[in-house]
């Protein structure tokens, strides 16, 4: 065997530094790929949370326009309001809905996967300006949904206080009392 033969058998395998090398880009490519699935896991749950407040609003909304135009005040929609998870089980309060309305889902809870976020329900109902025309035909009813992402709130009901909860979503429309004389 001659010397040049026995170079090229000595160079045939990889070197300390090429593995380490390889290695490291490896990890640096597989660290990115879990980074990112990670990510889009987080981001995926969160976005979920914002849909299913999203539906909570709209829901109340519409228990809210259910009722005769004449029981819609403060005091009367305040069945709506509150923690949608029960204080003491943890598990989804029932749906609540007014006596007079259509829709009543009387053993309906929510599904299992909304008493992870820990939704409640805030509701106002405002008179217009005086200064828009015909203001006294309509009133503004906002539903703002609060929620945690992932964490236990310190405290599941928060009556008369701002809930203890990490998001907010707000959403209003206008109700029109069609019982007035024009």
């Amino acid at each position: 065997m001659n010397k040049t033969d026995s170079r090229s058998c000595w160079r045939s395998g990889f070197s300390f530094i090429e593995i380490i090398v390889a290695t490291g880009v490896g990890l640096v490519f597989f660290g990115g790929l879990i980074y990112f699935a990670s990510t889009t896991r987080v981001e995926t749950s969160k976005a979920e949370n914002y849909l299913r407040a999203l539906q909570i609003a709209q829901e109340t909304i519409e228990l809210v326009q259910s009722m005769p135009v004449s029981e819609v005040t403060g005091s009367r929609v305040q069945i709506f309001e509150g923690s949608l998870v029960d204080p003491d089980t943890h598990q989804s309060v029932k749906m609540p809905f007014h006596a007079s309305s259509g829709w009543q889902p009387q053993t309906k809870t929510y599904p299992a996967e909304y008493s992870k976020a820990w939704f409640y329900r805030k509701i106002r109902i405002d008179p217009l300006p005086a200064g828009i025309p015909n203001a006294r035909f309509m009133r503004k009813l906002t539903v703002d949904i609060f929620w945690n992402e992932n964490k236990v709130p310190e405290r599941i009901e928060s009556i008369g206080a701002e809930p203890d909860r990490m998001r907010k979503l707000s959403l209003s429309t206008l109700l029109f009392d069609e019982s007035e004389v024009y």
